[in-house]
């Protein structure tokens, strides 16, 4: 062999190192940040909270603007298991992206603790548009003002990891809500959470 048809082509080692060096920087210009991922898990959750809204404002027409109430419930799983199938037969909407839960079956009506979302029972579309409804998973607490979401990403009330959580309110607008923030219900609402909180 010639010298000038040795040094012709790239060898199978140079190649290998400048696909890696592409892969590298795509990476790094492209994957999407912690943060990125951590909003769109918020955002995602509170579309999700909308839906609910709706199925929620179904419910109301039909009880004479009362959202569901069930006075034997405990946590917010078979309360709000009376939506499914009338009001919803998308039962995804019930878990929240950030709480890693299994979603119930579809169209299916549930009590077995699958949500990941806090219910405040007992309201009408009457009371104040400011009042909350629906939440992610609450730290459970029997105090008023309610203590909202972990503030360290264990335990209950841990949905989005230590950073807050969303709030759904009687008027459907959603807010992303620190974990020290506290919620104010009237004294006829009962807060109920998830079983699996």
């Amino acid at each position: 062999m010639r010298p000038a048809q040795m040094n012709a082509g790239f060898s199978v080692i140079e190649l290998l190192f400048s696909t890696l060096v592409v892969v590298v920087l795509y990476a790094v210009v492209f994957a999407p940040s912690a943060e990125q991922v951590r909003r769109k898990r918020f955002a995602d959750c509170a579309e999700r909270m909308r839906k609910v809204h709706l199925a929620l404002g179904i419910y109301a027409n039909d009880h004479d603007d009362a959202f569901p109430t069930l006075p034997t419930a405990t946590t917010s799983d078979p309360v709000l298991g009376l939506l499914v199938p009338k009001c919803t037969s998308d039962t995804s909407i019930f878990a929240c992206p950030g709480s890693g839960r299994e979603v119930p079956a579809q169209g299916k009506a549930f009590a077995d603790g699958r949500i990941s979302y806090a219910y405040a029972m007992d309201l009408k579309r009457k009371d104040a548009p400011t009042t909350p409804l629906l939440s992610d998973a609450q730290v459970v607490s029997k105090s008023r003002p309610l203590n909202t979401f972990s503030t360290d990403g264990k335990g209950a009330g841990n949905n989005h990891n230590g950073h807050g959580g969303n709030v759904l309110f009687i008027d459907g607008h959603v807010e992303m809500v620190e974990p020290s923030r506290t919620l104010s219900l009237p004294d006829h609402a009962v807060w109920l959470n998830s079983k699996l909180g």
